[in-house]
Order: structure tokens, then C-alpha cells, then sequence
């Protein structure tokens, strides 16, 4: 049986030139449903979607700190000040959300449409 998060992680990994590297989804309450194997979301993930629901203008995973770029209600885009890359969370739904990680020399408009599509691909899935 196939796992839905790996077929939708793998897809946008393709679609976005593999600039999305790291993938997982998450809940509001800190929850790690899924992650890939090169990520660690556990220490970060209710802050992660405080972050977005509280607009913040910043965000930190892993001890990198990335500006905030985009914020809706539903979604945030941040770019390391030093070159770590570009983070990005999508609410799937509920309180689940997709939280992923870019390149650096990856463009945060497409990758966001990249995570964007693989959020909606899991709704009900996960």
C-alpha cells in the first residue's frame, strides 16, 4: 500500500525542480503526523503554526530564523536572512498542515504553489 504523504511529497519534490527537500505535515497542537527522514519537526511544530495564525514576522526551525515573506490566514512563506533556504506551511485541514522546506536558490512563488497543490492533494488523506 502506498503511503498518500510520500506520493504527494514526492510529486512536488519533481514538480518544484527538486527545490522542495524536506516535507511533513503537522497539527496545530505540536503534532508530528509525518515527516521526511532529513527533517525534524518535533521541537518546532506548535510554534511553526502559532507563527502563522499569530502573523508573525518572523519564524525559527531547527535554530535557523527565517523572515516572514507571506502570511495569510491559511499559509506562510519565510526565507532565511542567512542563506538557509525558504519555509513554508499550507493548512490542509482542520488543524493539519503541510510545513515544508526549500533550497535557497529555490523561488518562493513557485514553491509555494509546489506546497500549496500538496495540501489540497491530502485533504482527507492524513
Amino acid at each position: 500500500m502506498s503511503d498518500p504523504v510520500m506520493d504527494v511529497y514526492t510529486k512536488a519534490y519533481e514538480s518544484s525542480g527538486q527545490k522542495i527537500q524536506a516535507f511533513g505535515v503537522i497539527t496545530a497542537s505540536g503534532q508530528v503526523l509525518w515527516q521526511s527522514s532529513n527533517w525534524d519537526l518535533t521541537a518546532d511544530a506548535a510554534s511553526l503554526v502559532a507563527a502563522v495564525k499569530g502573523k508573525a514576522p518572523s519564524v525559527s526551525q531547527n535554530q535557523v530564523k527565517y523572515s516572514t515573506l507571506q502570511s495569510r490566514p491559511d499559509s506562510l512563506v519565510a526565507r532565511s536572512v542567512a542563506g538557509h533556504g525558504i519555509l513554508i506551511l499550507v493548512k490542509i485541514d482542520g488543524d493539519k498542515w503541510v510545513c515544508a522546506w526549500a533550497s535557497p536558490d529555490a523561488s518562493p512563488d513557485q514553491v509555494y504553489v509546489d506546497v500549496d497543490r500538496a495540501a489540497r492533494a491530502l485533504k482527507g488523506k492524513i
